[in-house]
């Protein structure tokens, strides 16, 4: 009886430790560059979430070996022994209110390869990632702020500093199905951020429609011209999504009403 609770105990754990989302480090090339993140904020972004509705997601980093790999200008050429990510946060862009990731109903499972005992210390010079889970509970505007502590050597010493990779569109939405995974789209709008009006180019004769963060479709029309004026002007600050469908379209656009 109790072989066969001893071997229950074990096939729980190994169901238990293989539910857990991995990641897999080397999946993202970084070519020749001595450092990197992917996504990065500016041309690759995270997917956007859904309330009630399980998300994934993984974030990339390749650990600098020195300081200079990221500011080659600084004076002092540091060795980076190790990064050690402290904390996932989501900082409402329309209240200023943080939470964390715990908090939304999500998480972060770091994979570095057995490289450290903590998982989640990603030492110089490496290649490792971690995995976004959960089911997010409230939806948001946010921006992600991945808190880490960098390790260096400095005149033999080790030093810690805290530093923040932060700024990246986390958007939570209320619905999911209404709206398309974001992907790169063909037609542009411009300016983005805007507080009065913006231009949607490349789009005549597509479906447009304006949706809310928490799923509301504010307007729904057809592009007229190759240059189209979209008024943002009564719009509140915050983020929206618009849809753009058909002529070989299936696009989603962030737009940002900022004043």
């Amino acid at each position: 009886m109790k072989f066969i609770q001893f071997f229950s105990a074990i096939v729980v754990l190994a169901f238990a430790s293989n539910a857990v989302a991995q990641c897999d480090p080397l999946s993202v090339d970084f070519g020749a560059e001595t450092w990197g993140l992917s996504p990065d904020g500016e041309e690759t972004f995270f997917d956007p979430a859904y309330v009630d509705v399980p998300y994934t997601d993984e974030v990339h980093l390749l650990v600098p070996s020195f300081a200079s790999d990221v500011e080659p200008e600084t004076p002092l050429d540091a060795p980076i022994d190790s990064v050690v990510i402290v904390a996932v946060l989501l900082v409402d862009t329309l209240n200023g209110d943080t939470a964390t990731f715990a908090e939304l109903g999500l998480e972060y499972n770091c994979n570095n390869l057995g490289d450290c005992t903590d998982p989640c210390t990603f030492l110089g010079g490496g290649q490792y990632c971690a995995a976004f889970t959960g089911v997010p509970n409230q939806t948001g505007d946010y921006v992600l702020s991945m808190e880490v502590t960098v390790w260096a050597t400095v005149f033999g010493f080790p030093l810690a500093t805290p530093f923040s990779f932060d700024g990246f569109p986390f958007p939570i939405l209320g619905t999911a199905g209404q709206l398309a995974g974001s992907s790169p789209a063909s037609a542009s709008v411009y300016p983005n951020p805007s507080s009065q009006s913006t231009t949607v180019s490349n789009a005549r004769g597509v479906q447009a429609s304006l949706w809310s963060m928490d799923g509301r479709q504010i307007r729904n029309w057809t592009v007229g011209s190759d240059q189209e004026t979209l008024e943002v002007s009564d719009l509140s600050e915050g983020l929206y999504f618009l849809r753009l469908l058909g002529e070989g379209k299936d696009e989603v656009v962030r737009l940002v009403v900022q004043r």
